[in-house]
């Protein structure tokens, strides 16, 4: 079977706090390592989802209501489950260098994951208002599906 957990999956975490949350897998780790001794990945997810927007809506409360809550978690593969949706190339490069600008064992500190988070969501939240309009059929806007809740 091929390997189908590559950076810049979009994933559906199955457990713990952000279960149901819909993530960006940015690195998957298929062997164990010292700190996990199990199959891990890094995820970028969207904790509070943008809300929705009309045309009599003002600039000032449209920006209010389209600004999102960032994640950044490392967990273990079991606990994800991938979605046929994949990230655009550019968008994927530009969160991957984002968070490769902090190292891994930065990561750890709680000041430098806050500002990572910060920078994160801005970009994300750029990201969602320039989105274009269309279905999900249509390879630019497969992002749309990232951005929108998941309802069950």
């Amino acid at each position: 079977m091929g390997k189908f957990l590559k950076p810049g999956r979009l994933v559906v975490l199955l457990a713990g706090r952000q279960a149901g949350k819909k993530a960006i897998l940015i690195k998957a780790n298929e062997e164990s390592t010292k700190d996990a001794k199990f199959p891990n990945g890094l995820v970028v997810g969207i904790q509070r989802y943008p809300r929705k927007v009309t045309k009599r809506m003002g600039q000032k409360q449209i920006r209010k209501r389209t600004t999102l809550k960032v994640f950044i978690k490392q967990l273990n593969l079991n606990h994800i489950m991938p979605t046929r949706y994949r990230l655009e190339e550019s968008t994927l490069k530009e969160v991957r260098d984002r968070i490769e600008r902090v190292k891994e064992a930065e990561l750890k500190n709680v000041e430098k994951r806050k500002d990572l988070r910060k920078n994160l969501r801005k970009y994300l939240a750029e990201k969602y208002r320039t989105l274009p309009a269309g279905s999900l059929a249509d390879k630019k806007a497969q992002s749309r599906f990232l951005f929108s809740k998941l309802r069950f």
